[in-house]
């Protein structure tokens, strides 16, 4: 694809990269961010308005995703790449509907994914990788999904309440 933007592409504008958008992420208040948890993985959301942003804005910017993977749940590199490949691969198929959820809103969202559970059973042994890489995607499919549910509730409610006190009464 030589021309045009790839649809579920992970661009640069889709990405949390610095430890300061991480930890502006984690410090949010809570009545502007959601936080979920699985098995293996915890999830992190939060969103500010842009009504005051310019229209022209490119849309892809409006949802940022992160993945951390310590070393001490994944000891090995390739373990922690592909943790990061499998949860980057469900935020690509869920990121077109944070992205209208993110834009009937008027939000900028930020969403971090973090393996919180070590790769290896309680002897110390790794886990067979066959079972642990389904587990990291069902947990990353359904906290993802999860997040999107409730942000559509909760952008949805935040939305009326400015409007309707904008518009005063109606007596």
């Amino acid at each position: 694809m030589a021309t045009g933007v790839k649809r579920y592409g992970f661009a640069s504008l889709r990405r949390l990269k610095t430890p300061a958008e991480f930890s502006a992420l984690l410090r949010a208040p809570r009545d502007h961010s959601i936080r979920a948890e699985r098995q293996m993985l915890s999830i992190n959301a939060s969103w500010v308005s842009t009504a005051s942003r310019a229209e022209d804005d490119d849309k892809s910017g409006s949802v940022r995703f992160g993945v951390t993977v310590g070393k001490r749940n994944a000891r090995r590199s390739v373990d922690r790449v592909l943790v990061k490949r499998i949860v980057r691969e469900a935020c690509r198929h869920r990121a077109v509907a944070f992205e209208e959820c993110a834009a009937q809103a008027s939000a900028r969202i930020d969403i971090a994914l973090r393996l919180k559970m070590p790769l290896v059973d309680t002897r110390g042994d790794a886990l067979a990788m066959r079972a642990w890489r389904r587990q990291v995607r069902a947990d990353a499919d359904s906290l993802l999904q999860e997040v999107l549910a409730r942000l559509a509730g909760r952008l949805a409610t935040d939305s009326p309440t400015m409007d309707s006190s904008t518009t005063g009464p109606s007596n």
